[in-house]
C-alpha cells in the first residue's frame, strides 16, 4: 500500500469511529455502535434457564432439522422462557407466536409449552426453507414478517429487528462470518456494518 492508500484508510477508520457510540454491555464487553439506546427498550435481567423445556425444544428440533441451541437462544430473547408471555405487539407464549400464525400453524394453545414450541420451530423451519439457509433473513422474518424481508431481500432497517437479529447472531456460533462495510447512512453518520446496502 502506498501512504496515500494508507492515509485514506487511516481516515475512513476515523471517520467511522467518530460516529459511533461505545457503551460498557452488562457482561463487561466493549460494544460500538451507531445505534442509540431507545429509552423505550427495557433491559431484562439474564434468566437462568433450568432445561425444563429441552425435551420439546430437542424432539422438535429433531423432527424440523433445526438446532436446539438457536431455538433456546430464541425463546430467551423472546420471552425469557416465560410461557405465559404476552408482547406489546400479541405475540404470545414462549417463542411468542403472532395471533395469525399461531392460527396458520394450528397451534390451539400458544400457551402450552409443547404446542408453542412446536409451532414456533415448525415456523422458524419454514421461513429458512424460504430464505435459502440464510440465517440472518430468517431471523428478521421471524421477527419483522417474511413479508416485508421477501420485498426487499435483507434485514428491514428497522432497529427491533436489527438488535434482535444482532443479539441472536452475536449468541449462535452456527452463524457464519461476515464482510464488514463501510457506509454513510442517509443523514451522512458513518456506519460500518455487515449488512451490504
Amino acid at each position: 500500500m502506498t501512504n496515500c492508500e494508507n492515509l485514506v484508510q487511516s481516515c475512513m477508520i476515523v471517520i467511522a469511529l467518530i460516529g459511533q457510540i461505545v457503551a460498557a454491555t452488562s457482561t463487561g464487553n466493549v460494544l460500538m455502535t451507531n445505534i442509540p439506546s431507545l429509552d423505550s427498550v427495557t433491559v431484562k435481567r439474564e434468566t437462568k434457564y433450568d432445561g425444563e423445556y429441552d425435551p420439546w425444544i430437542n424432539y422438535y428440533c429433531e423432527l424440523y432439522c433445526m438446532d436446539p441451541e438457536l431455538v433456546k437462544i430464541i425463546i430467551e430473547k423472546e420471552s425469557q422462557f416465560n410461557p405465559q408471555a404476552v408482547s406489546r405487539s400479541g405475540a404470545m407464549g414462549l417463542m411468542q407466536l403472532m395471533p395469525e400464525t399461531a392460527e396458520i400453524l394450528g397451534v390451539r394453545d400458544p400457551y402450552d409449552p409443547g404446542q408453542n414450541i412446536e409451532g414456533g420451530v415448525r415456523f422458524l423451519r419454514n421461513l429458512f426453507d424460504m430464505f435459502g439457509g440464510d440465517l440472518e433473513l430468517t431471523l428478521a422474518a421471524y421477527h419483522a414478517g417474511p413479508g416485508v424481508v421477501s420485498r426487499i431481500n435483507r434485514v428491514p432497517s428497522i432497529p427491533e429487528t436489527m438488535a434482535y437479529v444482532d443479539y441472536v447472531v452475536s449468541r449462535y456460533g452456527g452463524a457464519p462470518k461476515k464482510d464488514l462495510y463501510f457506509t454513510l447512512t442517509e443523514k451522512g453518520t458513518p456506519l460500518l456494518t455487515n449488512r451490504p446496502k
